[in-house]
């Protein structure tokens, strides 16, 4: 990598910018696991604040409520429990609604793994990653570190401006996330069809989007530290290790995404 991050100062303070950042970070859970506990600090970490009304009714956490369920609902997840004596919250996985959980194939999980310049993808070539699961592994991962997440870009409009913004005491990053495609479309109106550019191919244009838009944040906000997400895949790979001489002259850090979410 051209630079390594360890890797969530001010909170979420829109609503939806919080409903996106509990989202992601649900629906990167495991699909084998069926429960997640989270505690309120846990919470706040992800999302900000939260309000007394969260800490004092347990009606806040109703699988009902107008804004505050979006985030779990969404993410194929139920509250399941609230002590509010402790602060911690039990959510479960719904068994109705909610995304289809993304299909993996078997992986081994070596002790230590010896880091090497190109690694075998264990993407599907049908599917790829699309740029929302790239952005919610980071985000678990960036709250694992202890950054808050600030903002998470709306992928399905295609929201502008910065993908991911992270604050941890007095530093910010910045990060620009890309997915990788897959060969069929994911538009319902074109489901089945193959798509004509070869998925290393649009790739190749994708990361190229990825450094200009990197360039851009690094002048647009000299205080941050700008980085890029991209799924761990060999197209990516190779591409890095031909411009990691530059991207390191601008101090742009890389974080390489694996589809069981190690980053």
């Amino acid at each position: 990598m051209a630079n390594v991050i360890s890797v969530a100062s001010e909170p979420c303070r829109s609503p939806h910018g919080q409903v996106r950042a509990w989202q992601s970070y649900l629906a990167a859970r495991p699909e084998q696991m069926s429960r997640v506990t989270m505690s309120f600090d846990e919470i706040e970490a992800l999302v900000g604040s939260l309000p007394p009304s969260a800490r004092n009714h347990g009606e806040r956490w109703a699988n009902d409520s107008k804004v505050q369920a979006q985030a779990w609902q969404a993410a194929g997840w139920r509250v399941e429990s609230v002590d509010q004596r402790v602060g911690r919250v039990a959510f479960t996985r719904s068994t109705v609604g909610g995304p289809r959980p993304i299909a993996r194939k078997p992986r081994p999980s070596p002790a230590i793994p010896a880091p090497q310049p190109i690694m075998v993808s264990t993407l599907s070539a049908e599917d790829g990653m699309p740029e929302a699961r790239a952005q919610a592994l980071l985000v678990t991962y960036l709250v694992s570190e202890g950054w808050r997440i600030q903002r998470v870009a709306d992928t399905t409009t295609e929201e502008q401006g910065i993908d991911v913004l992270a604050t941890r005491g007095d530093r910010t990053l910045a990060v620009e996330v890309k997915g990788y495609p897959g060969r069929r479309y994911s538009d319902p109106r074109r489901v089945g069809e193959t798509k004509p550019t070869a998925p290393a191919t649009q790739a190749r244009h994708w990361y190229a989007q990825a450094i200009l838009k990197a360039m851009l944040m690094c002048s647009d906000h000299p205080g941050h530290e700008i980085a890029i997400a991209l799924p761990d895949v060999p197209t990516y790979r190779s591409l890095h290790q031909r411009t990691r001489g530059s991207l390191q002259r601008i101090d742009v850090t890389i974080f390489f995404i694996e589809d069981d979410g190690r980053v």
